[in-house]
């Protein structure tokens, strides 16, 4: 009996012993919650998950032109996300994902013996975070190096477990988590290293890019090849064992070799992408902008932007031979003797010398290089490049005037061949070049400067100059309009007007002569100054500001000076109007933006707003008859006046032109709008040239030895692209 009573006594004490010690560690696990837990944020916050993501922008045939971000990211629900990409991640990152609670204790004990046996404690220990802890401490509670993060981290770990659904945790961490070289997300991954659609992946890509993660700044170093190649294998086994892939899928995907094949360029046209930026900053904050993911699709056309684009750096170059040489970049003629003698480290320095002035150079559509000058001959420069490789330079004595050299120069070359090349020296002046379809007023291609890494100053939207003779036809379709007739008689003769200002105006023709009675029609055919400020005489001002300002060229009344181009406008205003004598009348507005897709942002592109950016815009700003009798005298110019030199072209792709001429006083601008028609439909291109503070191009510089040419180097430049 005694025995029995001790027994009992020591069980008691024992039980009560037990619920002490159960009690403390409860309260002490409620304390730990309650202190933790207190202060962190709702785990219904993942609910609304909408991380920043990538707006693209896309030309009319969906090639990627620019990409606008904070974090460069796609979402993707989880059902579209392939199986073999799923497998992938978990078994790189958390193998008992649907089994576990929101903390893994087997993760955990394994972590914590393996820093114990490598002693990485103090280093970079392994971790033994489940992916809800990775999303707890990524999104909610931050990535502080401490024990009070950890425990706040199990706690929301498993707050998000008990409120949001497996596939929404795991959707979440794959649109989350960073892959190294810029990209968020898997979709940015698969399109980046492989130029993929995430449904395309295979295997060995899913499993190379789960090892990503891990270790970003190892895995993407392709002189880590061994330990990615045993990073990515070990992957695939796992996905095998854990019965993601069948076996003859991992022999596959083991033998197959890691190759990254990066996406595709991006369309080049910094001008065009920069003018929707601008657009969309107009009724859109800019952050907004970043972060929301939209899907624009432009009206640029690749081969035309790529058209533009070389027809005004060419058009620039070529104009910059008729200048003087600004002298060479620098001489080195001291390290090219002593590499000369075989001594390795000048040669290195040498090379790390004309490395470090590429790198330099502003990127153009032209291969520009430097070059040391090693000899010298009558006719040619032979020169060396960075790599070591010999380059001739053919001498022309007509380019570059007072050009002189010696041994060891460093100067610029073009590449206008596979083994030719010729003198290069940087435009001075800017222009810009821009391309409309007639039939809807889409803009297929802009370029608004030499180079947008010199200068990003749009001379196309923003160039507000002096249109010149450009002018001329809406002076000319105002007389029409106001009952003339094409083929009544204009007197060209001197003119003395005194403006209300006091100024004596006597314009006179380019030719300096004057033709006396002529027909309408020839005063702008071969763009008469004189018979066009007779004609505004006889008409009056009236209905010439009336057109002008209905064709928003100016929105005042201008002076007789006017008629001859004395008003400021853009290249991109005067193609607008220009679009009237090729449509009947009817002006046609530009259009850059044929579609918006939006990712989740309501707020600030509504449907309307998007139906604006994107819908055809016409105005009626003359009569059908009067724009057939301009757009015939503006073929006429092609044929017989001021722009005969384009006849050539005619004949050569069977095609009609039409075209005007522009030059302003002491040939500050040179200007050409032009149009061609082919089977399919009709083109119109502005071209304008010029300093970006206006002063000379130089004597004689007019609208068709300057501006004209680049027309034609486009035209030249759409047949050669088009049929290749």
């Amino acid at each position: 009996m005694v025995n029995h009573n001790m027994i009992c006594r020591r069980l008691s004490r024992l039980f009560f012993y037990f619920t002490s010690v159960l009690f403390v560690i409860v309260t002490f696990i409620v304390v730990i919650l309650f202190y933790y837990g207190r202060s962190l944020p709702s785990e219904t916050t993942l609910l609304y998950y909408s991380p920043p993501v990538t707006t693209k922008v896309y030309s009319s045939s969906d090639e990627l032109v620019e990409e606008y971000a904070i974090e460069h990211r796609v979402i993707i629900p989880f059902d579209r996300i392939p199986r073999v990409l799923k497998g992938a991640f978990i078994v790189a990152e958390d193998r008992e994902f649907y089994a576990h609670s929101g903390i893994s204790f087997a993760s955990l004990l394994r972590a914590i013996v393996e820093n114990t046996a490598r002693k990485t404690w103090n280093k970079k220990p392994a971790g033994g975070s489940t992916i809800t802890q990775q999303i707890a401490k990524n999104l909610l509670v931050g990535n502080a190096r401490s024990l009070t993060r950890k425990f706040r981290e199990a706690i929301m770990a498993f707050r998000i477990e008990s409120t949001i659904s497996k596939d929404k945790i795991f959707e979440i961490y794959l649109n989350q988590l960073y892959l190294g070289k810029g990209c968020y997300g898997i979709v940015e991954a698969c399109d980046y290293y492989f130029g993929k659609r995430i449904e395309d992946i295979k295997p060995h890509e899913a499993a190379f890019l789960a090892a990503i993660p891990s270790a970003p700044s190892i895995y993407i170093n392709s002189q880590n090849y061994s330990k990615i190649l045993l990073k990515r294998n070990s992957i695939l086994y796992q996905m095998y064992d854990m019965h993601y892939i069948p076996e003859a899928q991992l022999k596959e995907a083991i033998a197959t070799p890691i190759k990254i094949k990066l996406r595709k360029n991006k369309v080049s046209s910094p001008y065009f992408s920069d003018e929707i930026f601008k657009i969309f900053s107009q009724i859109i904050p800019r952050e907004m902008f970043l972060r929301c993911g939209y899907s624009i699709t432009t009206t640029m056309d690749k081969r035309v932007q790529h058209c533009v684009t070389k027809a005004l750096e060419d058009g620039l170059i070529e104009f910059t031979k008729t200048k003087a040489w600004k002298g060479t970049i620098c001489n080195i003629r001291h390290l090219l003797n002593t590499s000369e003698n075989s001594n390795a480290k000048s040669t290195s320095i040498f090379e790390k010398v004309l490395k470090g002035i590429n790198a330099q150079l502003p990127s153009t559509i032209n291969k520009i290089t430097a070059c040391v000058i090693c000899d010298i001959d009558d006719s040619t420069l032979m020169c060396r490049n960075a790599d070591g490789r010999t380059i001739n330079i053919k001498r022309d004595q007509h380019h570059y005037t007072n050009a002189q050299f010696k041994i060891g120069d460093v100067v610029l070359c073009r590449a206008t061949g596979p083994k030719s090349f010729e003198l290069y020296q940087a435009p001075g002046m800017t222009g810009g070049i821009v391309v409309m379809d007639l039939s809807n007023g889409d803009i297929l291609g802009m370029s608004g400067g030499y180079s947008f890494d010199i200068s990003s100053f749009n001379c196309v939207t923003q160039a507000q100059r002096q249109p010149g003779s450009t002018i001329k036809p809406f002076i000319y379709a105002a007389a029409i309009e106001d009952g003339m007739d094409e083929y009544d008689i204009v007197e060209d003769k001197p003119v003395n007007l005194t403006l209300p200002s006091g100024e004596v105006y006597a314009p006179h023709n380019y030719s300096k002569r004057s033709y006396g009675r002529i027909a309408m029609r020839d005063g702008l055919i071969y763009s008469r100054n004189l018979s066009t400020v007779n004609l505004a005489l006889m008409i009056g001002m009236p209905p010439i500001n009336r057109l002008l300002k209905s064709a928003e060229l100016v929105d005042h009344n201008v002076p007789i000076s006017g008629v001859l181009g004395a008003v400021e406008t853009t290249p991109l205003k005067l193609l607008t109007a220009f679009s009237a004598f090729f449509n009947g009348g009817i002006m046609i507005f530009p259009r850059f933006i044929t579609n918006v897709e939006k990712s989740y942002d309501t707020k600030y592109l509504d449907t309307s707003t998007v139906r604006f950016l994107s819908e055809e815009r016409q105005k009626k700003i003359m009569s059908k008859e009067t724009a057939e009798i301009i757009k015939n005298m503006l073929h006429d110019a092609v044929e017989y006046g001021t722009a005969r030199i384009l006849q050539p072209l005619e004949e050569k792709y069977g095609i009609e032109i039409y075209g005007k001429t522009g030059t302003t006083n002491n040939f500050k601008d040179a200007w050409f709008v032009g149009a061609f028609t082919t089977d399919e439909k009709t083109y119109l291109v502005c071209v304008f040239v010029g300093y970006q503070s206006p002063r000379s191009l130089g004597e004689h510089a007019s609208g068709s030895k300057v501006a004209l040419p680049i027309f034609a180097n486009f035209v030249r430049n759409f047949f050669t692209f088009r049929l290749a």
